[in-house]
């Protein structure tokens, strides 16, 4: 039997082992042998694995879905995210992220902000999606205080989030 993890869980697995072993051999000494039974077969229950913060679950696969009727071409006065984007020298994903719900927020006038609005954005501006949009997006807020996440179907842009996007992030300058 292997078993890999921290201390305490491998001696949770091996008490529960050795207790199955003990009992498994109690039986057979003390019940006559049929020789007509069938062999005890046993599946193993998955045990649930403590994530870094100590609480156990299981880890589960993040999947999004692009809003299809979110506009981000230059409609109107408005400009095109692609445009917006590629004027912002933003080199990370907490960056994007803010990047982003700036764009949605203060220049398409998107209301109630989601994930999959962000995930729609980074499929139209080709960047690759974080493995854990979610919490690359609470990342964003509780590291740097870019984005308020209270509500993960109403993300906004904060007062810090604003100053980035407009004064810290290098705009590419047009050359003459």
């Amino acid at each position: 039997m292997e078993v890999e993890g921290e201390e305490a869980f491998v001696r949770e697995v091996y008490q529960d082992y050795k207790d199955k072993v003990s009992q498994d051999n109690f039986t057979l000494i003390n019940e006559p042998v049929r020789e007509e039974a069938e062999p005890k077969t046993t599946v193993a229950k998955p045990h649930k694995v403590k994530n870094s913060i100590g609480k156990t679950g299981s880890k589960r696969k993040e999947s999004y879905q692009i809003v299809k009727d979110l506009d981000l071409s230059a409609k109107g006065a408005k400009e095109a995210l692609k445009i917006f984007y590629a004027k912002k020298a933003s080199a990370t994903a907490i960056q994007r992220n803010a990047v982003f719900v700036y764009y949605l927020e203060k220049v398409a006038k998107v209301s109630g902000v989601g994930v999959n609005h962000i995930y729609t954005c980074y499929k139209d501006v080709n960047e690759k999606v974080p493995g854990a949009l979610r919490q690359s997006l609470f990342d964003t807020s509780s590291k740097k205080g870019w984005i308020d996440t209270k509500s993960m179907e109403n993300i906004t842009i904060t007062t810090h989030g604003e100053n980035l996007v407009e004064h810290t992030l290098p705009s590419k300058k047009e050359e003459k």
